[in-house]
C-alpha cells in the first residue's frame, strides 16, 4: 500500500549512485553520481518543474543540496515525443557532467522510455538560498528525496513524496523517512564509492547496495515487473496509431517476465 504522501504524487526515487568524483563547476552535483526517478502516473513538464529534490548530509541529520527540474528542458522532451505528459514507467535520471550528455530523445511510443538531465543544464540548483549545499552522496549515509514543496529549512521534510537512503546511525532526516514511508526505505549500511542503492521492489520499496548500477533502466526482478506494468498502463492512454502494436509488445514482455520470475521460485 502506498504511503499517504505518495498517493497522487506521480514520481518515486528508484536508485542513486555514490561516485568518487568532485562537484562539477557551476553544477552543485558530484560529476560521476546520479539519481534515478520513476514516473508512476501521467505527469506534465510543469508539474515536475514544481517539485524539488536533493539529498542530505552524510549524517542524514539535515538536508544538503536542493535542486529543481528545468521546465523548458522537460517540455522539449515532450515535444520531441509528441506527447503532452510523461507516461507512467518513464525513467528520469539526473546525472553529473561526467556521465554523458543530456538525452532528450524521449519516445516511449517507439520504445525509448528514458530521459537524462545533466546537473547545471536540465536539473538546476533551486533558487532558494536557505539550503545551499551540493548533491554529494556520502559513504557513511545519505537520504535522497523528492518533495512537492521547496524546503524552508534544512530539517524540513514536510513536502516529501518519496525518499530512500542508507545509514547505520540514522539522523533526523533518515529517521523521519523511516517513520513516514517505512523502515525499508533506509538501508542499514554504509556504502563505499562505486556503489549504488537501488530499489528492487515496487511501490513497496526493497533496497539493495550494488556495484552494478543500472542508470536509466529498471533494477531487475519485481522492480522490472512493476515498471513494465506501469508502461502497459501508460500505453493504454497513448495516442494512436502506434498504440495497438506497442500494447501487444508490452503484454508479451510482461508475460515473459512473469514466467521467468515464476520459474525462479518453482
Amino acid at each position: 500500500m502506498l504511503p499517504a504522501q505518495l498517493l497522487g504524487a506521480g514520481i518515486m526515487v528508484n536508485e542513486y549512485y555514490n561516485g568518487s568524483g568532485t562537484v562539477g563547476p557551476g553544477t552543485k552535483m558530484v560529476k560521476d553520481e546520479f539519481i534515478e526517478f520513476v514516473i508512476t502516473e501521467p505527469t506534465t513538464a510543469s508539474s515536475l518543474a514544481s517539485l524539488t529534490f536533493g539529498d542530505s548530509n552524510d549524517a542524514t541529520s539535515q538536508l544538503g543540496g536542493v535542486f529543481h527540474f528545468d521546465q523548458s528542458t522537460l517540455q522539449q522532451a515532450l515535444n520531441n515525443a509528441h506527447l503532452s505528459a510523461f507516461l507512467p514507467g518513464t525513467m528520469l535520471v539526473v546525472a553529473g557532467t561526467d556521465l554523458g550528455a543530456q538525452n532528450l530523445g524521449y519516445d516511449p511510443l517507439n520504445g525509448n522510455w528514458g530521459i537524462q538531465l545533466v546537473a547545471g543544464q536540465g536539473a538546476l540548483d533551486a533558487p532558494e538560498t536557505k539550503i545551499n549545499g551540493n548533491i554529494s552522496i556520502g559513504n557513511k549515509g545519505d537520504t535522497v528525496w523528492i518533495s512537492s514543496t521547496t524546503p524552508t529549512r534544512n530539517s524540513d521534510t514536510s513536502g516529501f513524496i518519496s525518499a530512500i537512503g542508507h545509514a547505520t546511525a540514522p539522523g533526523l532526516i533518515a529517521t523521519t523517512v523511516a517513520s513516514v514511508f517505512g523502515p525499508q526505505n533506509i538501508l542499514p549500511t554504509t556504502i563505499p564509492t562505486g556503489t549504488a542503492v537501488a530499489n528492487v521492489g515496487d511501490t513497496t520499496v526493497s533496497l539493495v547496495a550494488t556495484t552494478t548500477p543500472t542508470m536509466g533502466a529498471a533494477n531487475g526482478g519485481q522492480n522490472s515487473m512493476w515498471i513494465d506494468g506501469l508502461r502497459f498502463v501508460g500505453l493504454v492512454s497513448a495516442p494512436e496509431p502506434s498504440r495497438s502494436m506497442l500494447l501487444l509488445g508490452s503484454v508479451g514482455v510482461f508475460i515473459l517476465r512473469r514466467q521467468r520470475q515464476g520459474g525462479r521460485h518453482a
